[in-house]
């Protein structure tokens, strides 16, 4: 079970909001819940719910669309797998969902996220 009292400042994130990244992170393309995270993480839906803003000052939510999103550009530049099959490994079943979210998170469709040119 993940302590319940906050770690001093320099020990980084409190071991619940570890726990619970680390899940999002391994369980990326699953189904995720907050109170599923909150219970792989040992504490409540409310107390992580709280750490994690405390923590990252972002919502559990949040950070798994950005997570999401952010492996999305990654497969879209770096892979050739289809804007579906894209979709699918980030937890995005849904092509128009997905279409959606990356206009609002990235700021262009997958199709125009794929043919930017690359920075390096």
């Amino acid at each position: 079970m993940a302590h319940l009292t906050a770690p001093p400042a320099s020990d980084g994130p409190h071991p619940a909001v570890a726990a619970a990244i680390a899940h999002i992170e391994s369980h990326l393309a699953d189904p995720l819940t907050v109170p599923g995270i909150a219970r792989a993480a040992g504490v409540s839906h409310n107390h992580l719910t709280r750490l994690f803003r405390a923590a990252t000052g972002d919502t559990v939510v949040a950070h798994i669309r950005r997570r999401r999103l952010e492996r999305a550009r990654h497969l879209l530049v770096e892979s050739t797998l289809s804007i579906a099959a894209v979709a699918a490994s980030v937890g995005i079943a849904d092509l128009q969902a997905f279409n959606k979210a990356c206009r609002r998170e990235l700021g262009a469709s997958p199709r125009a996220v794929r043919e930017r040119p690359r920075t390096r």
